[in-house]
């Protein structure tokens, strides 16, 4: 990509700038920041980009992997009172306000990036404190407690959902811009993710994934498909089905193993190739989470959502909600999902292909494929508005 024409001066003169991206926890707010790191390496070559998180959490090897500069903070999230964990989320998250201060002080970054969770809290509070200008991501419809804290003195937040709004202060700086999603997703029509794959290209395939973590209630469903006779009848009369299915890293390869025994089921722990696997479906089933939601609607997937029911403030339910409300998704609370309704979903659909049709449409019509870069836009606009400060 050519540089940001908006700042193409400036940049010329050879001006340097540091961005310090606060982000960790899970790889919802791991991958939107990676996301914009990446499309600020591109529009701003002579930017510095530093990420703060976790030594050995999943920020750690995904920045590296992309050859980010890494600074370490200690965090931990907020348990009740009452819990005897409250007194280690104390200790864990002084002592990375210290090691924010102290990297601070040595990178002396013109900007911070916040992509929320309990990771960006220490630094963010630090940036507050020195009063170095700072930005944030929210990635779900019901924003998370630490975006919500901070984003009074945010000079920007960005939103990935209209509904979003009341939920911040009225003074915060609200810029609706979607959720930022790897640039993989974009790399595969359906036609070469099934080359890709060695998938038949008449094949009906149904993914399912529960999370990385995966999801014991999604997994059960496809699992009591094998006491399911009509399971047996559905693959009998249509051929072509194939459910793959994603059991998640916190089982062992047995649960994806015992899948595997049914007919017309493909399973597996971990898909390192996601990107491709949601390009090469025709129906998808999960979690709710906002970036899953994301990567469907960026490659335009109709899709069965199942919302985790323990997330913060329930907001799976309602990323799920803005998906059925634009007639892009069914929704299936957790208690009620098992292997007759996903019998019976699997069934409809591959017998509707025009409502599939319709679906993927929708589903289409709410994709944000310019998040990132807008985003990245103007967190140039920012770092370059006024002489770096001397700190």
């Amino acid at each position: 990509m050519a540089l940001y024409e908006g700042q193409a001066n400036k940049l010329n003169k050879g001006e340097s700038r540091t961005v310090l991206i606060a982000a960790g926890g899970t790889s919802g707010h791991i991958f939107p920041a990676l996301a914009i790191a990446k499309e600020l390496r591109a529009i701003c070559p002579p930017c510095r980009i530093v990420f703060s998180g976790v030594i050995d959490g999943l920020e750690h090897k995904m920045a590296l992997q992309e050859n980010f500069e890494f600074s370490p903070v200690t965090a931990q999230n907020l348990p009740s009172r009452n819990d005897r964990r409250y007194w280690t989320w104390l200790t864990r998250n002084i002592r990375g306000m210290r090691l924010s201060y102290k990297a601070m002080k040595t990178l002396k970054p013109d900007i911070v990036l916040g992509t929320g969770g309990y990771v960006s809290a220490p630094v963010l509070a630090i940036a507050k404190m020195l009063r170095i200008p700072y930005v944030l991501h929210e990635q779900n419809s019901i924003p998370g407690r630490a975006n919500r804290f901070f984003s009074k003195s945010a000079e920007k937040v960005f939103i990935s959902y209209d509904v979003s709004r009341p939920y911040f202060a009225e003074k915060a700086n609200l810029v609706l811009t979607g959720n930022p999603i790897r640039p993989e997703f974009y790399l595969f029509e359906k036609s070469e993710a099934r080359e890709i794959l060695d998938i038949a290209p008449d094949a009906f395939v149904v993914l399912v994934m529960g999370g990385s973590l995966g999801a014991k209630t999604i997994n059960d469903a496809v699992g009591g498909l094998k006491d399911d006779s009509r399971w047996s009848q559905l693959v009998e009369q249509y051929p072509q089905l194939l459910l793959v299915a994603s059991t998640g890293t916190q089982n062992d390869e047995s649960v994806a193993e015992r899948l595997n025994v049914l007919p017309h089921v493909s399973a597996a722990s971990f898909f390192h190739d996601a990107p491709a696997r949601i390009a090469a479906c025709d129906f998808y089933v999960g979690r709710a989470g906002a970036m899953t939601c994301a990567e469907i609607t960026s490659l335009g997937k109709p899709s069965m959502l199942i919302p985790y029911p323990y997330a913060a403030d329930d907001h799976q339910t309602e990323n799920a909600n803005v998906m059925h409300r634009a007639g892009a998704a069914y929704v299936c609370d957790d208690r009620s999902f098992d292997s007759n309704t996903l019998l019976e979903v699997i069934s409809s659909a591959i017998q509707e292909k025009d409502l599939l049709d319709e679906m993927g449409a929708r589903a289409l019509s709410l994709a944000t494929p310019d998040a990132s870069r807008v985003i990245a836009e103007q967190i140039v606009d920012l770092l370059y508005q006024h002489e770096s400060p001397k700190r």
